[in-house]
C-alpha cells in the first residue's frame, strides 16, 4: 500500500491492517501493546500500557477493571486515546475517539478464554488501590486460588471490555532518509459521517 493508496483509502481498518498485521510475526513480545491515555476530572492526563485484542469496524478492543482509574476516566469523560508504537517496522497509529463497553455477552466470551491465574488476578485486584504489602497480594490471591479449586471462576461485574470507537486516526511511518525528519503522516478524520483524509507536515 503507498501513499497514494493511504491517502485515496476510506477504510481506515484497511490501512490498520496494513500496519499492524506484519508486526506479529516481526514482534514476539506483545506486539498488540497499546498506550491508553485518559484525562482525570483535574485534566491531568494519564497514560498506560494495556493489551489490544480486536480491531474491528467498531473500534479497537481491550479489557480492563472498570473500576479502576482508567476505566473511571474513560468512562467519566466518555472519551480515550490510545498509542500503538512499533519500532522494527518505524511506523505508530494514534487514535482518538468515544468510549464504550462491550455486552456482557462478548465479556463472557473472552473471559472463557482466559487462564485460571488470570481470572483470579482479575477478581482480588482493586485496580489502582493502595496495597499493604506484596505478602498480602500473595495471600488473598493464595486465598482464592484455594476457594475456586475445581470450580468456575465467574467474571467480575466490574470487569469487562472498551471500545475506543474513533473519530480520528493518524498512520505514522518513518521514511528511508531517517535523520531528514521528514516523516509520513497520514489522518483519517470523520466528519459528517464520512472519513476524511489528509497528509500532514511531519
Amino acid at each position: 500500500m503507498n501513499d497514494k493508496d493511504i491517502l485515496e483509502s476510506k477504510n481506515w481498518l484497511t490501512v490498520w491492517h496494513h500496519y499492524y498485521d506484519p508486526e506479529e510475526k516481526l514482534e514476539q513480545n506483545d506486539p498488540n501493546a497499546i498506550c491508553v491515555s485518559s484525562v482525570d476530572t483535574e485534566g491531568m492526563p494519564n497514560g498506560r500500557y494495556v493489551l489490544l485484542k480486536d480491531v474491528s469496524e467498531n473500534g479497537f478492543l481491550f479489557y480492563t477493571n472498570l473500576k479502576s482509574q482508567k476505566g473511571k476516566e474513560l468512562f467519566g469523560s466518555k472519551k480515550g486515546a490510545l498509542t500503538w508504537w512499533s519500532r522494527v517496522q518505524n511506523k505508530s497509529v494514534r487514535v482518538q475517539g468515544s468510549v464504550n463497553q462491550v455486552s456482557d455477552e462478548v465479556a463472557n466470551n473472552y473471559w472463557s478464554t482466559r487462564k485460571e491465574d488470570a481470572k483470579i488476578s482479575a477478581i482480588l485486584s482493586k485496580q489502582s488501590e493502595e496495597v499493604t504489602s506484596r505478602d498480602q497480594l500473595e495471600e488473598e490471591f493464595t486465598k482464592l486460588k484455594v476457594e475456586y479449586a475445581g470450580k468456575e471462576i465467574p467474571r467480575p461485574d466490574h470487569w469487562s471490555g472498551v471500545i475506543i470507537s474513533p473519530q480520528k486516526i493518524e498512520f505514522w511511518e518513518a521514511t528511508d532518509e531517517y535523520t531528514s525528519r521528514l516523516h509520513n503522516r497520514f489522518v483519517f478524520e470523520l466528519q459528517n459521517d464520512q472519513w476524511v483524509t489528509k497528509r500532514l507536515y511531519p
